[in-house]
């Protein structure tokens, strides 16, 4: 079976105050650093996971830092977990449309960590965005029951496989909390 702990990222800096800077650099919080340490010792208590990979947004590659440095992996970065401001298919600005795209974007990566990594555990970190489009994609393909496919900042979903369909998703809140 194929574990994936599929994280969203930790307490981050308000798009607010962020204005007028690349969202892409957003950063954690000094309470979003905390959670992130938190996130890495519950991870890490379970054994140093196969790979970590991150969307390329600054507070997601941040939520995993810790846990990085913990275990002696390097965090490898895709653009398949990060949110996107537009989509490249004619939408109208309908929000349905940009959340299909997410999720069938997600649902690649996490195909392809299921090939390559196959029996083993993989933890990603992505955003609030894409992991319930994520959710619900496989819940359709799969069959996969779920209440809800939101997560509370630095929350997870450990996601179970067999072959590659999903057969279980269980949520974690915020470590600590």
């Amino acid at each position: 079976m194929t574990v994936i702990e599929l994280v969203r990222h930790a307490q981050a800096h308000g798009r607010r105050q962020w204005a007028g800077r690349p969202e892409r650099e957003r950063p954690l919080t000094g309470e979003g650093r905390r959670q992130a340490a938190a996130l890495a010792e519950a991870i890490a208590a379970a054994g140093a996971p196969a790979a970590l990979v991150s969307s390329p947004y600054t507070r997601c590659v941040q939520t995993l830092e810790p846990l990085s440095d913990l275990v002696g992996r390097a965090i490898d970065l895709d653009e398949g977990l990060g949110e996107a401001s537009t989509v490249p298919v004619l939408d109208g600005g309908d929000p349905w449309v940009a959340s299909a795209w997410l999720g069938g974007r997600a649902l690649g990566v996490v195909g392809r960590l299921v090939r390559r990594f196959g029996e083993r555990r993989v933890v990603a970190c992505s955003h609030g965005d894409v992991i319930p489009a994520l959710l619900t994609t496989l819940s359709g393909r799969d069959g996969l029951e779920l209440s809800d496919a939101r997560l509370p900042m630095c929350g997870r979903f450990v996601l179970r496989f067999e072959g590659e369909g999903c057969v279980d998703a269980q949520a974690h809140g915020t470590p600590g909390r």
